[in-house]
């Protein structure tokens, strides 16, 4: 748990506030401001992210293409105050690659939401990876089994489609297109 000095901090804490932190419980820094990670994801959403990891790096390995895949737990440092973990992502920078981070903003970043991550993921971290530059923001939701896929249209957000069964949804940066249904098999 969070040290008391920690938790009782009236001003906004940075990445290097983080550093200081413990490992457990995991955390992010959203707008300067802690939020917690726990509890564990669920198992439909590990499934959903190791699925999701094992097409697009086979694809990206088939390819020999430039871009790595991560998925969480790792520190995404987008901004001094902006510390995530987005649980599956696409870099294609590797300048932006550090040995127990990434700095900047990912290309392509999919949060699998829970009940008690959705605001979050709709709302703030959408608002960050909009202001950040992140050029694919894909949402996707275990239980209801299905995708929604946004890029930006002068500088803001809009939502290109919902994919659920069989619909196709394409992820651009690595020109690779799936089939909705086969992340949720």
């Amino acid at each position: 748990m969070m040290s008391v000095q920690t938790a009782r901090k009236e001003s906004r804490y940075t990445y290097e506030d983080y550093m200081t932190f413990p490992d457990d419980p995991r955390c992010e820094i959203i707008n300067g401001h802690v939020y917690d990670m726990t509890p564990s994801p669920t198992t439909a959403h590990q499934r959903v992210s190791l699925e999701l990891c094992r097409l697009i790096g086979n694809h990206l390995k088939e390819r020999a293409h430039s871009c790595l895949v991560f998925n969480a737990p790792l520190d995404v440092v987008m901004a001094e105050d902006q510390v995530v973990q987005p649980d599956v992502f696409i870099v294609c920078d590797r300048q932006k690659i550090e040995k127990t981070r990434v700095l900047g903003a990912p290309d392509v970043i999919f949060e699998i939401v829970s009940v008690s991550t959705t605001l979050k993921d709709r709302r703030e971290k959408m608002q960050i990876y909009e202001r950040s530059g992140v050029a694919e923001y894909f949402i996707i939701d275990p239980d209801a089994e299905f995708i929604e896929k946004y890029t930006p249209e002068d500088g803001k957000y809009r939502r290109v489609g919902i994919f659920a069964g069989d619909a196709a949804f394409t992820i651009d940066t690595i020109t690779l297109e799936l089939i909705a249904g086969k992340l949720f098999a």
